[in-house]
């Protein structure tokens, strides 16, 4: 792995905090040149300056929301124009969503969470695969969760677009293997892993008992298994117990040990009988 990284362009969105921002320092340190976005400016300026302290000059950076397809192909050009081209995408942007059950979730909420977890990863990859296909040796890496395998109480619309990054990367990977064998493709799937995605007071709890792998830790991991080109990558809290689980119980006996696991972590109000959600 020493020398797989060095002056290779990487673009990492997310790159303001949690496992965006050790991607970044990590890359640095391992000589790549790397490229930040992310849709916070402050957080992704002080990502920017731990770079530089690896490499003596700042990386370039751009204010970047990836649900926006206008902003991907600004990036790509941006990417083009400065490095000529792009050798690894990490698309690992993404959002906690409604953190409530379905019943009390709302479509805008819904909508925000897909766009940015799921049709984030869709726009970022197509945009960039004619800057990978024309790399010698590049990869993508898109982050999927152990919620990609299970679906887990208040987090349906969370479940649902990583469920979605998981099949359209897995579906990736046969059709680039058949035209553009060179470009790598991995699917992540991190287990509790202590970033900043769960930010609301209804996941304080959750965030304080399952979010507890530093993102250096899991980050370096993904690093060398991406190297070593396994193209599963699963690693975290929880991370192998759930994948496992997900493989070899029933769904009946799967869903009583999430439920089992969940229910100190539920708000009581969102799960009373006569919550309006169950109104017409």
């Amino acid at each position: 792995m020493s020398h797989f990284y060095t002056n290779k362009t990487v673009v990492i969105t997310g790159a303001a905090s949690g496992m965006g921002r050790s991607y970044a320092v990590l890359l640095a340190q391992r000589g790549a040149r790397v490229l930040l976005t992310d849709i916070d400016e402050d957080e992704l300026c002080v990502t920017a300056e731990l770079v530089a302290k690896y490499n003596g000059t700042l990386p370039l950076t751009m204010v970047h929301d990836v649900s926006k397809i206008s902003q991907w192909q600004a990036l790509a050009k941006l990417c083009k124009n400065t490095y000529d081209g792009c050798d690894i995408l990490i698309n690992n942007a993404g959002i906690e969503g409604a953190a409530v059950p379905v019943w009390a979730s709302d479509m805008k909420t819904i909508k925000r969470t897909m766009d940015v977890n799921f049709y984030g990863v869709v726009q970022g990859t197509k945009t960039f695969l004619p800057l990978l296909a024309a790399s010698p040796a590049s990869a993508l890496i898109n982050v999927s969760s152990i919620f990609g395998f299970i679906g887990t109480p208040n987090a349906s619309d969370y479940c649902a677009s990583k469920f979605a990054v998981r099949g359209y990367t897995e579906a990736l990977m046969v059709e680039l293997a058949q035209v553009h064998p060179h470009i790598q493709v991995h699917l992540v799937h991190p287990g509790g892993v202590a970033t900043d995605i769960a930010r609301s007071e209804r996941t304080a709890k959750f965030k304080e008992k399952f979010l507890t792998t530093p993102s250096d830790e899991m980050v370096n991991y993904v690093l060398q298994e991406v190297a070593a080109n396994n193209p599963r990558i699963v690693y975290g809290n929880h991370a192998r117990k759930t994948y496992w689980s997900s493989k070899l119980l029933s769904l009946s006996a799967l869903q009583k040990m999430i439920g089992k696991g969940m229910k100190k972590l539920a708000h009581p109000d969102d799960y009373a009988k006569d919550h309006k959600g169950f109104k017409l």
